[in-house]
């Protein structure tokens, strides 16, 4: 059991880091928008110049945006178990996978569609928030190409759940993502499967997890 703990643990910071890859850029962005517009409030102070209303309301906007960015990552961590927190079902992982991936995309015509049964959890919400990340995360446009769209559709069924990406216009990338090795091995060490593959002009990844009340 100890084996198997710590393999679990290595999946995790692994897929962790995978996709704080990609997280970081966007918290950079966020935090240079921040700091572009301080040094700007810094010049009018230097010359002299009385600060606008228009002008609190840029930092109380950018903020507001990290704010927002790093309040959904944590929300997506280790379950602590605190009172009061959400329920960690499967609307909950697909909600906040959305507005990570909204978040990390934005400017590029990202559309994200979700559907998932209330009050069914998987038996590790952390890990199948990881993984989806690992896979939807490479598949965001660059920008300045076409935008995509996503589907999340998460149901139980048999003890399990199955959580079901469709990214479309999008194909698979050649060769194997690094990010979905991680996500796959993520999904084994909480006694899962991840699949990836091909559907027409789409790419399609089902997630089967444990539920938490199952085992």
């Amino acid at each position: 059991m100890g084996r198997e703990a710590e393999a679990s643990g290595v999946a995790h910071e692994r897929a962790r880091r995978a996709v704080f890859g990609f997280l970081g850029s966007a918290i950079l962005h966020e935090t240079n928008n921040v700091l572009t517009v301080m040094a700007g409030v810094r010049q009018l102070l230097k010359a002299g110049i009385s600060l606008s209303d228009r002008v609190g309301g840029m930092i109380d906007q950018q903020l507001s945006r990290m704010e927002e960015l790093v309040g959904w990552i944590r929300r997506l961590g280790p379950d602590d178990g605190e009172a009061g927190a959400p329920v960690r079902d499967l609307a909950f992982v697909l909600e906040s996978v959305e507005r990570i991936v909204q978040l990390v995309g934005k400017g590029r015509g990202i559309k994200v569609e979700r559907d998932a049964e209330v009050g069914r959890r998987a038996l590790d919400s952390e890990a199948a928030g990881l993984a989806l990340l690992c896979v939807m995360l490479p598949l965001l446009p660059v920008r300045g190409r076409p935008g995509v769209a996503f589907a999340l559709s998460g149901k139980a069924a048999a003890g399990s759940v199955r959580i079901t990406m469709r990214c479309a216009p999008s194909a698979l990338p050649a060769g194997d993502e690094p990010e979905w090795r991680r996500a796959r091995e993520l999904a084994v060490a909480a006694r899962g499967a991840l699949s990836t593959r091909s559907d027409g002009d789409a790419v399609v990844a089902e997630l089967d997890l444990p539920i938490a009340d199952s085992v």
